[in-house]
Protein backbone atom coordinates (compact mmCIF):
# COMPACT_ATOMS: atom_id res chain seq x y z
CA UNK A 1 0.00 0.00 0.00
CA UNK A 2 1.08 3.79 -0.42
CA UNK A 3 2.33 6.21 1.38
CA UNK A 4 0.14 9.45 1.11
CA UNK A 5 0.62 12.94 2.59
CA UNK A 6 -2.90 14.43 3.40
CA UNK A 7 -2.67 18.70 3.78
CA UNK A 8 -6.40 19.56 5.57
CA UNK A 9 -6.60 23.02 7.87
CA UNK A 10 -10.13 21.11 9.47
CA UNK A 11 -9.23 18.24 11.95
CA UNK A 12 -12.14 16.28 11.84
CA UNK A 13 -12.17 16.43 8.53
CA UNK A 14 -8.71 15.00 8.50
CA UNK A 15 -9.66 12.66 11.13
CA UNK A 16 -12.65 11.07 8.59
CA UNK A 17 -10.04 11.39 5.28
CA UNK A 18 -7.26 9.53 7.63
CA UNK A 19 -9.37 7.11 9.18
CA UNK A 20 -10.79 5.64 5.62
CA UNK A 21 -7.70 5.68 3.53
CA UNK A 22 -5.62 3.52 6.38
CA UNK A 23 -8.86 1.44 6.16
CA UNK A 24 -7.97 0.69 2.80
CA UNK A 25 -4.16 -0.33 4.07
CA UNK A 26 -2.66 3.03 3.19
CA UNK A 27 0.03 5.00 5.49
CA UNK A 28 -1.24 8.43 5.58
CA UNK A 29 0.56 11.83 7.31
CA UNK A 30 -1.86 14.29 7.89
CA UNK A 31 -0.66 17.90 8.53
CA UNK A 32 -2.19 21.30 8.94
CA UNK A 33 -0.30 23.61 6.64
CA UNK A 34 2.26 24.19 4.30
CA UNK A 35 5.36 24.45 6.79
CA UNK A 36 4.10 20.99 8.18
CA UNK A 37 3.79 19.67 4.62
CA UNK A 38 7.58 20.87 4.28
CA UNK A 39 9.18 19.07 7.09
CA UNK A 40 7.33 15.75 6.18
CA UNK A 41 8.75 15.13 2.87
CA UNK A 42 12.17 15.82 3.66
CA UNK A 43 12.01 12.55 5.78
CA UNK A 44 10.13 10.55 2.81
CA UNK A 45 8.49 11.37 -0.68
CA UNK A 46 4.37 10.14 -0.78
CA UNK A 47 3.25 8.61 -3.42
CA UNK A 48 -0.27 10.66 -3.45
CA UNK A 49 -0.21 14.28 -1.98
CA UNK A 50 -3.86 15.10 -1.24
CA UNK A 51 -4.33 18.85 -0.23
CA UNK A 52 -7.41 21.23 0.11
CA UNK A 53 -7.23 23.78 -2.58
CA UNK A 54 -7.17 26.49 1.03
CA UNK A 55 -6.01 26.97 4.25
CA UNK A 56 -8.50 29.78 5.77
CA UNK A 57 -8.26 32.46 3.46
CA UNK A 58 -4.55 31.46 2.00
CA UNK A 59 -3.93 28.63 -1.02
CA UNK A 60 -1.67 26.40 -0.08
CA UNK A 61 2.01 27.96 -1.24
CA UNK A 62 3.36 24.45 -0.67
CA UNK A 63 1.67 23.12 -3.93
CA UNK A 64 3.50 25.92 -5.73
CA UNK A 65 6.38 24.82 -4.66
CA UNK A 66 6.35 20.98 -6.18
CA UNK A 67 7.73 21.96 -9.51
CA UNK A 68 10.74 23.33 -8.55
CA UNK A 69 11.69 20.47 -6.62
CA UNK A 70 13.01 17.81 -8.45
CA UNK A 71 12.43 15.01 -6.01
CA UNK A 72 8.77 16.17 -5.81
CA UNK A 73 7.65 17.00 -9.19
CA UNK A 74 6.14 14.31 -10.18
CA UNK A 75 4.09 13.64 -7.36
CA UNK A 76 0.78 13.32 -8.49
CA UNK A 77 -1.89 15.47 -6.63
CA UNK A 78 -5.62 15.14 -5.77
CA UNK A 79 -6.93 18.81 -4.85
CA UNK A 80 -9.91 19.17 -3.00
CA UNK A 81 -11.90 22.55 -3.83
CA UNK A 82 -14.95 24.62 -2.20
CA UNK A 83 -15.28 26.58 -5.00
CA UNK A 84 -17.87 25.69 -8.27
CA UNK A 85 -15.04 27.26 -10.26
CA UNK A 86 -13.03 24.39 -11.10
CA UNK A 87 -10.58 26.57 -13.68
CA UNK A 88 -10.25 29.24 -11.30
CA UNK A 89 -8.85 26.36 -8.85
CA UNK A 90 -6.28 24.93 -11.27
CA UNK A 91 -5.05 28.29 -12.13
CA UNK A 92 -3.66 28.83 -8.79
CA UNK A 93 -1.08 26.29 -9.10
CA UNK A 94 1.65 25.19 -11.35
CA UNK A 95 1.82 21.51 -10.05
CA UNK A 96 0.27 18.43 -12.15
CA UNK A 97 -3.23 18.00 -10.72
CA UNK A 98 -4.60 14.51 -11.43
CA UNK A 99 -7.96 15.11 -9.93
CA UNK A 100 -10.03 17.73 -8.57
CA UNK A 101 -12.55 16.56 -5.93
CA UNK A 102 -15.54 19.52 -4.83
CA UNK A 103 -16.05 20.05 -0.82
CA UNK A 104 -18.13 18.54 1.33
CA UNK A 105 -15.83 15.34 0.41
CA UNK A 106 -17.59 12.11 -0.58
CA UNK A 107 -15.16 9.97 1.07
CA UNK A 108 -15.88 6.67 -0.91
CA UNK A 109 -15.34 8.59 -4.47
CA UNK A 110 -12.15 9.84 -2.78
CA UNK A 111 -10.97 6.22 -2.19
CA UNK A 112 -11.59 5.31 -6.14
CA UNK A 113 -9.79 8.43 -7.27
CA UNK A 114 -6.97 7.73 -4.77
CA UNK A 115 -6.80 4.04 -6.52
CA UNK A 116 -7.34 5.02 -9.73
CA UNK A 117 -4.24 7.70 -9.55
CA UNK A 118 -2.02 5.10 -7.54
CA UNK A 119 -3.09 2.06 -10.35
CA UNK A 120 -1.68 3.94 -12.71
CA UNK A 121 1.18 6.20 -11.58
CA UNK A 122 2.58 2.84 -9.88
CA UNK A 123 2.42 0.37 -13.06
CA UNK A 124 3.98 3.37 -15.39
CA UNK A 125 6.65 3.73 -12.56
CA UNK A 126 6.95 -0.41 -12.67
CA UNK A 127 6.53 -0.86 -16.21
CA UNK A 128 8.98 1.30 -17.24
CA UNK A 129 11.73 -0.26 -15.20
CA UNK A 130 10.90 -3.62 -16.27
CA UNK A 131 10.72 -2.73 -19.40
CA UNK A 132 13.62 -0.58 -20.14
CA UNK A 133 15.93 -3.47 -18.64
CA UNK A 134 13.90 -6.58 -20.26
CA UNK A 135 13.16 -4.78 -23.64
CA UNK A 136 16.02 -6.81 -26.14
CA UNK A 137 15.39 -9.71 -24.51
CA UNK A 138 11.24 -9.10 -25.14
CA UNK A 139 12.28 -9.02 -28.76
CA UNK A 140 14.30 -12.13 -28.93
CA UNK A 141 11.78 -13.87 -26.69
CA UNK A 142 8.78 -12.60 -29.31
CA UNK A 143 10.93 -13.54 -32.62
CA UNK A 144 11.61 -17.12 -30.96
CA UNK A 145 7.98 -17.15 -30.27
CA UNK A 146 6.58 -16.68 -33.51
CA UNK A 147 9.29 -18.29 -35.57
CA UNK A 148 10.00 -14.33 -37.11
CA UNK A 149 13.40 -13.24 -38.40
CA UNK A 150 14.73 -9.57 -38.41
CA UNK A 151 13.39 -8.88 -41.71
CA UNK A 152 10.06 -10.35 -40.58
CA UNK A 153 10.47 -7.87 -37.48
CA UNK A 154 11.35 -5.16 -40.43
CA UNK A 155 8.78 -5.07 -42.43
CA UNK A 156 5.92 -5.62 -39.51
CA UNK A 157 7.63 -2.50 -38.40
CA UNK A 158 7.30 -0.77 -41.79
CA UNK A 159 3.79 -1.49 -42.15
CA UNK A 160 3.11 -0.76 -38.35
CA UNK A 161 4.56 3.22 -39.34
CA UNK A 162 2.73 3.09 -42.62
CA UNK A 163 -0.92 2.46 -40.89
CA UNK A 164 -0.42 5.75 -38.65
CA UNK A 165 -2.09 8.67 -40.34
CA UNK A 166 -0.55 11.13 -42.23
CA UNK A 167 -0.68 15.00 -40.78
CA UNK A 168 -2.82 17.14 -43.17
CA UNK A 169 -1.61 20.25 -44.63
CA UNK A 170 -4.97 22.71 -44.36
CA UNK A 171 -4.07 26.22 -45.62
CA UNK A 172 -2.56 28.44 -42.56
CA UNK A 173 -1.75 25.24 -40.26
CA UNK A 174 1.74 23.73 -39.67
CA UNK A 175 1.36 20.02 -38.50
CA UNK A 176 4.91 18.39 -38.30
CA UNK A 177 5.68 14.99 -36.61
CA UNK A 178 8.51 13.41 -35.44
CA UNK A 179 7.87 9.15 -34.02
CA UNK A 180 10.72 7.03 -33.18
CA UNK A 181 9.60 3.91 -31.86
CA UNK A 182 12.41 1.92 -29.31
CA UNK A 183 14.77 -0.10 -30.90
CA UNK A 184 13.62 0.83 -34.41
CA UNK A 185 10.74 -1.80 -33.90
CA UNK A 186 7.38 -1.57 -33.34
CA UNK A 187 6.16 0.48 -30.32
CA UNK A 188 3.78 1.90 -27.95
CA UNK A 189 3.50 5.75 -28.75
CA UNK A 190 0.44 6.55 -31.36
CA UNK A 191 -0.96 9.23 -32.96
CA UNK A 192 -3.93 9.96 -35.46
CA UNK A 193 -5.68 13.13 -36.99
CA UNK A 194 -8.93 13.03 -38.81
CA UNK A 195 -11.34 15.05 -39.77
CA UNK A 196 -15.28 15.92 -37.47
CA UNK A 197 -16.32 18.58 -39.87
CA UNK A 198 -14.82 20.50 -43.08
CA UNK A 199 -13.17 23.01 -40.50
CA UNK A 200 -12.50 20.75 -37.36
CA UNK A 201 -9.58 18.81 -37.01
CA UNK A 202 -9.22 16.32 -34.31
CA UNK A 203 -5.85 15.41 -33.06
CA UNK A 204 -4.59 12.15 -31.34
CA UNK A 205 -1.42 11.51 -29.43
CA UNK A 206 -1.10 8.77 -27.27
CA UNK A 207 1.29 6.22 -25.04
CA UNK A 208 0.11 2.53 -24.68
CA UNK A 209 1.58 0.61 -21.32
CA UNK A 210 4.13 -1.33 -22.72
CA UNK A 211 6.08 -2.22 -26.06
CA UNK A 212 5.93 -4.59 -28.53
CA UNK A 213 3.90 -6.34 -30.67
CA UNK A 214 0.40 -6.28 -27.69
CA UNK A 215 1.33 -2.97 -27.23
CA UNK A 216 1.10 -2.39 -31.27
CA UNK A 217 -2.13 -4.41 -30.98
CA UNK A 218 -3.62 -2.03 -28.05
CA UNK A 219 -2.42 1.11 -29.50
CA UNK A 220 -4.24 -0.10 -32.68
CA UNK A 221 -7.46 -0.61 -30.65
CA UNK A 222 -7.21 2.61 -29.12
CA UNK A 223 -6.72 5.18 -32.32
CA UNK A 224 -10.01 3.31 -33.70
CA UNK A 225 -12.17 3.59 -30.30
CA UNK A 226 -11.11 6.93 -29.59
CA UNK A 227 -11.69 7.74 -33.58
CA UNK A 228 -15.34 6.05 -33.07
CA UNK A 229 -15.71 8.15 -29.90
CA UNK A 230 -14.83 11.48 -30.85
CA UNK A 231 -16.77 11.12 -34.21
CA UNK A 232 -20.28 9.94 -32.73
CA UNK A 233 -19.82 12.69 -30.00
CA UNK A 234 -19.97 14.93 -32.60
CA UNK A 235 -16.40 16.41 -31.33
CA UNK A 236 -17.40 16.48 -27.82
CA UNK A 237 -13.97 15.52 -25.32
CA UNK A 238 -15.70 14.43 -22.77
CA UNK A 239 -18.25 12.52 -23.93
CA UNK A 240 -16.04 11.12 -26.66
CA UNK A 241 -13.43 10.02 -24.17
CA UNK A 242 -15.68 8.20 -21.97
CA UNK A 243 -16.74 6.19 -24.86
CA UNK A 244 -13.26 5.17 -25.66
CA UNK A 245 -12.18 4.39 -21.89
CA UNK A 246 -15.94 2.21 -21.70
CA UNK A 247 -14.67 0.42 -24.71
CA UNK A 248 -10.90 -0.16 -24.25
CA UNK A 249 -11.39 -1.23 -20.53
CA UNK A 250 -13.63 -4.01 -21.42
CA UNK A 251 -11.21 -5.22 -23.99
CA UNK A 252 -7.17 -4.64 -23.13
CA UNK A 253 -5.75 -7.09 -20.48
CA UNK A 254 -5.95 -6.08 -16.91
CA UNK A 255 -3.23 -4.04 -15.70
CA UNK A 256 -2.90 -2.10 -18.78
CA UNK A 257 -3.62 1.24 -19.68
CA UNK A 258 -3.61 4.21 -22.58
CA UNK A 259 -2.40 7.61 -21.61
CA UNK A 260 -3.74 10.36 -24.38
CA UNK A 261 -4.27 13.34 -25.41
CA UNK A 262 -7.03 14.18 -28.05
CA UNK A 263 -7.23 18.08 -29.30
CA UNK A 264 -9.98 19.33 -31.64
CA UNK A 265 -8.49 22.47 -33.60
CA UNK A 266 -10.40 24.68 -36.08
CA UNK A 267 -8.63 25.21 -38.39
CA UNK A 268 -9.86 28.67 -40.04
CA UNK A 269 -10.26 30.45 -36.54
CA UNK A 270 -7.50 28.80 -34.83
CA UNK A 271 -9.59 27.74 -31.48
CA UNK A 272 -8.44 25.05 -30.32
CA UNK A 273 -9.88 22.61 -26.73
CA UNK A 274 -8.21 19.57 -25.66
CA UNK A 275 -8.70 17.01 -22.88
CA UNK A 276 -5.45 14.98 -21.10
CA UNK A 277 -5.86 11.70 -20.22
CA UNK A 278 -2.32 10.50 -17.69
CA UNK A 279 0.06 12.00 -20.69
CA UNK A 280 2.56 14.76 -20.10
CA UNK A 281 1.00 17.89 -20.62
CA UNK A 282 1.71 19.89 -23.71
CA UNK A 283 3.36 23.89 -24.07
CA UNK A 284 1.85 26.41 -26.02
CA UNK A 285 3.89 29.74 -27.35
CA UNK A 286 2.02 32.48 -28.42
CA UNK A 287 3.34 34.71 -31.16
CA UNK A 288 5.70 36.85 -29.21
CA UNK A 289 7.74 33.63 -28.47
CA UNK A 290 6.46 33.20 -24.66
CA UNK A 291 5.15 29.96 -23.45
CA UNK A 292 3.15 28.31 -21.08
CA UNK A 293 2.96 24.58 -19.79
CA UNK A 294 -0.69 23.53 -19.87
CA UNK A 295 -1.74 21.70 -16.38
CA UNK A 296 -4.78 20.18 -16.48
CA UNK A 297 -6.78 16.97 -14.89
CA UNK A 298 -7.16 13.86 -16.11
CA UNK A 299 -6.87 9.78 -15.95
CA UNK A 300 -5.66 7.17 -18.62
CA UNK A 301 -7.58 5.20 -20.22
CA UNK A 302 -8.73 1.79 -19.84
CA UNK A 303 -7.98 1.46 -16.19
CA UNK A 304 -12.03 0.89 -15.20
CA UNK A 305 -15.15 1.45 -16.47
CA UNK A 306 -16.98 3.88 -14.55
CA UNK A 307 -19.87 6.51 -14.97
CA UNK A 308 -17.58 8.59 -12.92
CA UNK A 309 -14.52 8.47 -14.84
CA UNK A 310 -15.24 11.76 -17.13
CA UNK A 311 -16.02 13.85 -14.08
CA UNK A 312 -11.64 13.96 -13.35
CA UNK A 313 -11.31 15.19 -17.15
CA UNK A 314 -10.84 18.87 -17.49
CA UNK A 315 -11.26 20.61 -21.16
CA UNK A 316 -9.00 23.16 -21.73
CA UNK A 317 -9.64 25.97 -24.53
CA UNK A 318 -7.60 28.54 -26.43
CA UNK A 319 -7.54 30.21 -29.76
CA UNK A 320 -3.75 29.44 -31.00
CA UNK A 321 -2.85 32.76 -32.74
CA UNK A 322 -0.96 33.33 -36.01
CA UNK A 323 2.72 32.30 -35.08
CA UNK A 324 1.35 30.68 -32.20
CA UNK A 325 1.88 26.82 -31.43
CA UNK A 326 1.13 24.07 -29.68
CA UNK A 327 3.74 21.54 -28.68
CA UNK A 328 2.54 17.69 -27.85
CA UNK A 329 4.78 15.04 -26.49
CA UNK A 330 5.29 11.60 -24.98
CA UNK A 331 7.36 11.24 -21.71
CA UNK A 332 9.96 9.27 -24.03
CA UNK A 333 11.44 12.65 -25.11
CA UNK A 334 11.17 14.06 -21.74
CA UNK A 335 12.99 11.09 -20.04
CA UNK A 336 16.23 11.34 -22.09
CA UNK A 337 18.67 11.66 -20.37
CA UNK A 338 21.58 14.57 -20.75
CA UNK A 339 25.48 14.04 -20.41
CA UNK A 340 25.04 15.65 -16.45
CA UNK A 341 22.53 12.95 -15.36
CA UNK A 342 19.82 14.84 -15.58
CA UNK A 343 16.66 14.13 -17.88
CA UNK A 344 15.60 16.83 -20.95
CA UNK A 345 12.62 17.80 -19.18
CA UNK A 346 10.15 20.78 -19.70
CA UNK A 347 13.26 22.64 -19.53
CA UNK A 348 14.65 21.13 -22.86
CA UNK A 349 11.88 22.00 -24.68
CA UNK A 350 11.44 25.33 -23.48
CA UNK A 351 15.00 25.86 -24.38
CA UNK A 352 14.45 24.91 -28.20
CA UNK A 353 11.13 27.39 -28.05
CA UNK A 354 12.71 30.34 -27.13
CA UNK A 355 15.23 29.90 -30.11
CA UNK A 356 12.65 28.51 -32.75
CA UNK A 357 11.41 29.95 -35.63
CA UNK A 358 7.38 30.54 -36.89
CA UNK A 359 8.41 28.50 -39.81
CA UNK A 360 10.97 25.44 -38.00
CA UNK A 361 10.55 22.12 -37.72
CA UNK A 362 9.99 22.00 -33.99
CA UNK A 363 9.73 18.24 -33.21
CA UNK A 364 12.78 17.61 -35.55
CA UNK A 365 14.31 20.72 -33.04
CA UNK A 366 13.69 18.76 -30.02
CA UNK A 367 14.62 15.86 -31.15
CA UNK A 368 17.96 16.59 -32.13
CA UNK A 369 18.28 19.14 -28.71
CA UNK A 370 17.71 15.70 -26.19
CA UNK A 371 20.23 13.68 -28.60
CA UNK A 372 17.07 11.33 -28.48
CA UNK A 373 18.61 8.89 -31.66
CA UNK A 374 20.94 7.44 -29.00
CA UNK A 375 19.72 8.54 -25.60
CA UNK A 376 16.20 7.90 -26.26
CA UNK A 377 15.37 4.29 -24.06
CA UNK A 378 11.51 5.03 -24.40
CA UNK A 379 9.28 5.45 -27.87
CA UNK A 380 9.23 9.31 -28.93
CA UNK A 381 6.44 10.65 -30.40
CA UNK A 382 6.40 14.81 -30.91
CA UNK A 383 3.80 16.85 -32.43
CA UNK A 384 3.50 20.58 -33.02
CA UNK A 385 0.32 22.22 -34.62
CA UNK A 386 1.62 25.97 -35.82
CA UNK A 387 -0.35 28.70 -37.14
CA UNK A 388 0.94 30.56 -39.57
CA UNK A 389 0.42 33.71 -40.80
CA UNK A 390 -1.64 33.37 -43.99
CA UNK A 391 -3.33 35.76 -46.42
CA UNK A 392 -6.83 33.51 -47.07
CA UNK A 393 -7.63 33.88 -50.95
CA UNK A 394 -11.28 32.73 -50.95
CA UNK A 395 -12.73 33.29 -46.82
CA UNK A 396 -16.33 31.87 -48.32
CA UNK A 397 -14.91 28.54 -49.18
CA UNK A 398 -14.11 26.18 -46.15
CA UNK A 399 -13.22 23.53 -48.44
CA UNK A 400 -9.68 25.91 -49.62
CA UNK A 401 -8.15 25.03 -46.13
CA UNK A 402 -7.39 21.37 -47.09
CA UNK A 403 -4.98 22.32 -49.48
CA UNK A 404 -4.62 20.78 -53.25
CA UNK A 405 -4.68 17.10 -51.85
CA UNK A 406 -8.33 16.32 -51.66
CA UNK A 407 -8.31 12.99 -51.19
CA UNK A 408 -5.93 12.55 -47.68
CA UNK A 409 -7.27 15.84 -46.69
CA UNK A 410 -11.40 15.01 -46.88
CA UNK A 411 -13.34 14.91 -43.66
CA UNK A 412 -14.22 11.43 -44.48
CA UNK A 413 -10.87 10.07 -44.94
CA UNK A 414 -9.48 7.85 -42.03
CA UNK A 415 -5.91 7.61 -41.65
Amino acid sequence: MAYILLIEGNEDRRGEIVKALELDGHTVEAVGNSEDARNSVTQKIPALLISDQKLGDEYVDFLNEITRNRRLSRVPVILMVSTDDMTSALTAYECDIFAILKKPIDIDYLRVQVETVLRQTQRQKQSRKRERNELRSQIMRLEREVRATTEDLTDAAQNFVTMLASPPSPQGIRIDVHYQPSGGFIGGDFYDFFWLNPRELCVVVGDVSGHGIQAAVIQSMARKVISIGMRIKEGNLREGLRFANDELAEDIPQGKFVAAMVGVLDVVSGNWEHARCGIPHPVLQHANGEHEDVLTAGVALGLRRSEAWSDAIQVYRTNIEPEGRIVMFTDGIIECQQDDGEEFDYAGVHKVLKRAAVDDNVPELIYQAAHAGHRAVDDVLIISITREQVELEDSGTLMSFFGEDTDSESPFHIG
